[in-house]
């Protein structure tokens, strides 16, 4: 399995393991801390993992690197969901 999909999917499933536990949190129902917790730490691996791709890039200066560190840190989700789709494919090198 490529890095592609490994980045692509550990996004989707953080996502969807944070919407789980946010549901079982609204509904009152056992386990949502755990599950929520799960799906938190989960999307800090995906952040993690994209951070270590944005800082090893060649192809985009330091200004937007600070640009995409800060984006990750105070808007996680929306920041994974525009590097999935957009910038990846500019930001990485092959």
């Amino acid at each position: 399995m490529d890095k592609k999909k490994i980045l692509t999917l550990s996004f989707v499933l953080a996502m969807l393991i944070v919407v789980l536990g946010s549901l079982l949190k609204i509904m009152h129902w056992s386990y949502a801390t755990e599950v929520l917790i799960i799906g938190l730490l989960s999307q800090l691996v995906f952040i993690i993992l994209s951070l270590t791709e944005i800082s090893k890039s060649d192809r985009i200066d330091g200004t937007e690197k600070f640009m995409w560190f800060i984006g990750f840190i105070f808007m996680g989700t929306i920041s994974g969901l525009l590097y999935i789709l957009s910038a990846r494919k500019r930001i990485i090198t092959n």
